[in-house]
C-alpha cells in the first residue's frame, strides 16, 4: 500500500464561538394605586333579563310566554327572579316582563343572587347597599 500525498490542506472543522446572550431584563415591580375614596366589592354578574328573556340565550321556546323565557335558560334554570328592592305591592311577574333585571352574585354570600330592576330607585338602593366608603 502506497501512501499518496494529499493535495488538499488539512482544514479544521469550523467552530463558532458561543454567542453571548444579553441579560434578560426583569420587569419592574409595579404597585397599583386606588383612585378615589369609594370602592365597591367585586362580584360575578349574570346576563340581564330583558322583558323576561335572557340577554344571551334569547327566546328558547316560542310556545312559552316571554316573561317566562328566562326559566328555560341554563343561566337561570331553577330560579324565580324578582327585584330585591321593589315594593311588595308590585307584581313580580309584571316587573320581570316590563323592565330590565340585573342579576349578580351576592359579594359576601356565595351562591346567593341579587336581582334589581332598571328603575332609578332600585338601582340607587343597590349601589348604596354595597358601597364602601373609606
Amino acid at each position: 500500500m502506497s501512501k499518496t500525498p494529499r493535495t488538499e490542506p488539512d482544514i479544521a472543522p469550523a467552530t463558532e464561538a458561543p454567542v453571548e446572550q444579553p441579560p434578560v431584563a426583569q420587569p419592574p415591580a409595579y404597585t397599583m394605586e386606588r383612585q378615589g375614596e369609594k370602592n365597591e366589592p367585586y362580584t360575578r354578574r349574570l346576563p340581564q333579563v330583558r322583558g323576561g328573556v335572557c340577554e344571551y340565550c334569547g327566546t328558547l321556546d316560542p310556545n312559552v310566554p316571554p316573561e317566562n323565557q328566562y326559566k328555560l335558560c341554563p343561566h337561570f334554570r331553577g330560579l324565580t327572579l324578582r327585584c330585591s328592592y321593589c315594593d311588595e305591592t308590585k307584581d313580580p311577574e309584571e316587573v320581570v316582563s316590563n323592565s330590565i333585571l340585573n342579576v349578580a352574585e351576592h359579594p359576601e354570600k356565595r351562591g346567593t343572587f341579587i336581582a334589581w330592576c332598571g328603575s332609578y330607585e332600585c338601582s340607587r338602593a343597590h349601589e348604596k347597599r354595597f358601597r364602601r366608603d373609606t
